[in-house]
């Protein structure tokens, strides 16, 4: 998707979503569960920003963080992958919303958030070789360094 001075209101309802998840997201001290039931699909969904691009004349800005819209489409697929993983346990691997989530992520190869490639190597074993712990140690730190960190620098 490319978002420029002819469609910008789209940019600016994904930032908002994205703040909107990170906020519950921060609230919950982590990536947990049904944190993506605080966003409208017709604003954001994961998968149609993966790739935004930003396109920018010379002498415009139009204040939107291409960066920030594609950690956060990244964030809201973990997310949803979460609760699928949350609610199916080991039988995840079956489920076509799983796998779809998985797919995006690999054929998304330029990824801003590099501990996804770690995530789904993780995701990608065989049903009884799943280890949750490890999965929840990737999550935290990709909470930790993507969204927590996001504010700290901000605030720093």
């Amino acid at each position: 998707m490319i978002i420029d001075n002819t469609n910008y209101e789209i940019g600016n309802k994904a930032m908002a979503s994205v703040l909107l998840l990170y906020y519950h997201l921060l609230n919950e001290g982590g990536i947990t569960n049904d944190q993506t039931v605080y966003l409208d699909p017709n604003d954001f969904n994961g998968f149609d920003y993966l790739g935004v691009e930003v396109n920018e004349l010379a002498n415009e800005s139009l204040d939107l963080d291409e960066d920030l819209i594609r950690e956060g489409a990244i964030i809201y697929l973990l997310c949803d992958l979460n609760d699928i993983i949350g609610e199916y346990d080991a039988d995840f691997h079956g489920q076509p919303q799983a796998k779809r989530i998985v797919e995006a992520l690999n054929d998304h190869k330029s990824s801003p958030i590099p501990e996804v490639a770690l995530l789904l190597k993780q995701v990608s074993v065989p049903e009884g070789q799943f280890n949750y712990s490890e999965y929840n140690k990737i999550l935290q730190v990709i909470y930790k360094k993507h969204v927590h960190g996001l504010f700290a620098k901000k605030l720093a």
